[in-house]
């Protein structure tokens, strides 16, 4: 998600309190009206009620000082108006009281952002929008000041910058939190508002998405939980080494390049440690640091970042379609360069759609090789963790290269269906020998 422009909203020269004081004149004040909420401040301007022009907002010329006054009030208006102009991100009533008192400063430079602010003003912001409950903005708020408190104890400031925010600082705090007596449920709930504001300022090029990505992972595994929602697929259908082998020689052979492109999504998804269709068609060349041969954005489900390293086939794949230069933005054009991805239920009907049309594609394909399932896109997913597993990389790391929030998640879908890797398991690395010659 990029940033935001704030609509500009109008400033306005009202008189709030008509009551003339003791020398027969009325304060003028400057409003701004943000989502409904009007934000005033004093002018510190006077001025007799017969003297003020309500309609164009001006002192009447018969006033003796109507030029000086005029001009303050216009030089009061467009300070603001500036600000509010300049500002990038949701504009909500606090910040432009903050403008109104000459309190705020925009802030782009991560080294000169702190983050307890940043989160607290997010937290605000969220709440402004409804997004959030008064008991939970209540609570975010007491869960940010009480990480300021730890930082406080820790450094004596009670500031961190986003640029020093590591995932090694959130494990110390779990561990602050831990001896003093808080649950891991209660933690968890404690690094909500904290994590939020992290992936915001990734959001928001603040904040590296590796550096969120690894906060966002913070949380405690909670093991009575069940995740079923996470659960994927009842039944998990996978391409054997042998059929991938079919796949990739068929590769060549089929008549429309169309269908090739389409195979090429499918190594694509396969060789990017399973990434989902959803990824796939939302993938952005900005979401690629060709240097370090690295995917990172945020995943579709569940809107978390998300960062894995490249093999160098997944690296040829996008080197193909960079020559093909076919999208400015989107990696494989399934998505037209200005399309809104901030628009959830437009971007969910058009995966679908799309998710249908590779399908078909896909499904051709599969008849080609003998599968005696559909060929789909998530089956890319499967073949990768299931080959990867039975290559001997551990759950742990499937689990983090998939994007699964826990790994329990990644054991219920892959680990009853890996009879062949459990036995092999047990023969090579299980067989200790410890037995007596006879009994």
């Amino acid at each position: 998600m990029g940033r935001v422009k704030s609509k500009f909203p109008t400033g306005n020269i009202v008189i709030k309190n008509k009551k003339p004081n003791k020398e027969g004149k009325v304060a003028l004040y400057l409003c701004y009206n943000i989502n409904t909420t009007p934000v005033t401040i004093t002018t510190d301007i006077f001025v007799k009620p017969d003297d003020w022009d309500s309609k164009t907002q001006t002192v009447k010329s018969k006033n003796p000082a109507a030029v000086r006054l005029n001009n303050q009030l216009k030089l009061q208006r467009e300070k603001v108006d500036e600000q509010i102009m300049a500002y990038e991100g949701h504009l909500t009533a606090d910040i432009v009281r903050k403008m109104l008192k000459g309190e705020f400063a925009q802030q782009n430079d991560p080294k000169k952002i702190d983050f307890i602010q940043y989160a607290t003003e997010y937290n605000q912001q969220r709440y402004d929008l409804e997004k959030l409950s008064y008991s939970t903005y209540y609570n975010g708020d007491r869960y940010i000041k009480k990480f300021q408190r730890f930082l406080s104890e820790q450094t004596g400031e009670g500031i961190i910058y986003l640029t020093d925010l590591t995932i090694d600082l959130i494990e110390k705090y779990k561990t602050y939190c831990i001896k003093r007596g808080n649950t891991k449920e209660g933690i968890n709930k404690m690094l909500t508002p904290l994590i939020k504001a992290a992936m915001y300022a990734t959001d928001n090029d603040l904040l590296s998405a590796k550096v969120s990505a690894q906060i966002k992972q913070s949380y405690f595994d909670l093991k009575e939980r069940q995740y079923r929602s996470e659960v994927e697929d009842s039944e998990v259908r996978y391409l054997t080494e042998e059929q991938m082998q079919q796949f990739v020689d068929l590769y060549s052979k089929v008549k429309f390049n169309r269908t090739r492109e389409i195979m090429d999504m499918f190594l694509f998804a396969f060789h990017a440690c399973g990434l989902r269709v959803s990824d796939i068609v939302t993938l952005e060349w900005s979401h690629i640091d060709w240097e370090q041969h690295e995917l990172s954005k945020n995943l579709v489900k569940g809107k978390v970042p998300h960062t894995i390293p490249l093999t160098d086939a997944a690296m040829d794949i996008l080197k193909r379609w960079q020559e093909k230069n076919l999208n400015k933005r989107f990696v494989f054009s399934l998505l037209d360069s200005t399309f809104d991805t901030s628009d959830a239920a437009l971007l969910d009907k058009k995966i679908k759609s799309k998710n249908r049309i590779l399908q078909t594609s896909l499904n051709e394909v599969g008849n080609k090789i003998g599968l005696p399932f559909n060929l789909t896109m998530h089956i890319a997913r499967h073949t990768f963790a299931v080959l990867a597993l039975n290559r001997g990389v551990t759950i742990h790391m499937i689990s983090r290269l998939l994007g699964h929030s826990s790994i329990i998640t990644t054991e219920k879908v892959y680990a009853e269906f890996l009879p062949d890797t459990i036995t092999e398991e047990v023969k090579t690395k299980l067989s200790f020998g410890y037995m007596p010659s006879s009994f």
